[in-house]
């Protein structure tokens, strides 16, 4: 019989294919990836279960990585669906698996089976696909690890002219670093990273390695948020642009201080707490809710790409004048 690997697309339950559909619906079990991705809509392994009419098991990074045999059983005798937000082989993350079953005694025949991607809806952008280089993750940092390996390919991207897709980091079923070394099994609240906090980890990282790249006044980009579902947002500008669109009002900011030194039983934590989640909701009121992506803007920008990138500019933005003085872009 089948393992089959299945794209299910960017949003929701309705943009997996009819080829990936009927797959699913010849299989015994379904497995639900649920780390790498998530469909952006409340309730989606109910919501998947209702289109199947049969169950989905949630595949943790855990079932995947360490359990990859219990996948894999049975699947000698019959179909097994390994369902996987956005295209399955974007990246490498399944290849494991899928090798596993090809190596398997007796192998197992596997069957991979497209569906878009964030790597495909990047030409929502106006942006041409054969004018992007490496695509790089951007981890969370915490105030021990900073890891900024990603820069470097950014700088490579950027000295040939090419864009650069930046993903985000979503935390989903995570533990803290406290409770794995006291053995306590309890996972945090999924955390998903937000255009303003990309801006500024890929901004610090530029300042700490002293780069000529990703001046934020001088680099172009685009966000790309919520891609392919119905309230998608597509913003462009310079990078200070898109990271200023998030920040408070000289009014706001003074209210909002204001509040917390009235607050004086509240500890600095707290406080922090705070500011956090109105950042947070800052963010998403501007940008929309998560998944968010940013891409880059190589210097070897055409005129085209600069002018349907240039309609998605925020108010008051410079997008063409930095694309035409900066980057040379003109007819």
């Amino acid at each position: 019989m089948v393992l089959y690997v299945i794209g299910l697309g960017l949003a929701d339950e309705n943009d997996i294919t009819l080829k990936g559909f009927h797959a699913v619906k010849s299989s015994e079990r379904i497995y639900l990836e649920s780390y790498t991705s998530i469909l952006m809509v409340t309730g989606f392994k109910e919501r998947l279960e209702a289109l199947y009419q049969k169950p989905v098991i949630l595949a943790h990074r855990e079932t995947v990585e360490l359990e990859a045999e219990s996948i894999l059983e049975g699947a000698a005798t019959c179909n097994v669906s390994f369902l996987v937000v956005g295209d399955p082989l974007s990246a490498t993350t399944h290849t494991d698996l899928i090798l596993r079953a090809k190596q398997s005694s007796p192998p197992i025949p596997v069957k991979i089976i497209h569906n878009a991607s964030i790597m495909t809806a990047i030409g929502s952008s106006g942006l041409a696909g054969y004018n992007f280089g490496q695509t790089v993750s951007v981890p969370f940092w915490t105030e021990d690890w900073k890891p900024d390996s990603w820069l470097e390919r950014i700088g490579e991207n950027l000295h040939i002219g090419l864009h650069t897709l930046a993903l985000s980091d979503i935390k989903v079923r995570e533990q803290s670093a406290q409770d794995m070394s006291r053995g306590i099994l309890r996972y945090q609240d999924p955390r998903y990273m937000l255009i303003p906090q990309l801006i500024s980890q890929l901004i610090s990282a530029a300042n700490s390695h002293k780069v000529d790249y990703l001046d934020p006044n001088r680099t172009l980009a685009i966000a790309l948020c919520r891609m392919g579902s119905e309230d998608e947002r597509i913003v462009s500008g310079t990078l200070s642009e898109l990271l200023d669109m998030a920040n408070p009002s000289p009014e706001q900011a003074q209210a909002e201080g204001a509040e917390d030194d009235a607050d004086e039983m509240a500890s600095e934590a707290e406080l922090d707490k705070r500011r956090a989640a109105r950042a947070e909701a800052r963010a998403k009121n501007v940008f929309g809710e998560p998944l968010h992506s940013l891409v880059i803007v190589g210097k070897r920008l055409h005129p085209l790409e600069r002018d349907y990138a240039a309609n998605y500019a925020c108010p008051g933005s410079k997008f063409v004048q930095v694309a035409n003085d900066v980057y040379g872009c003109k007819e």
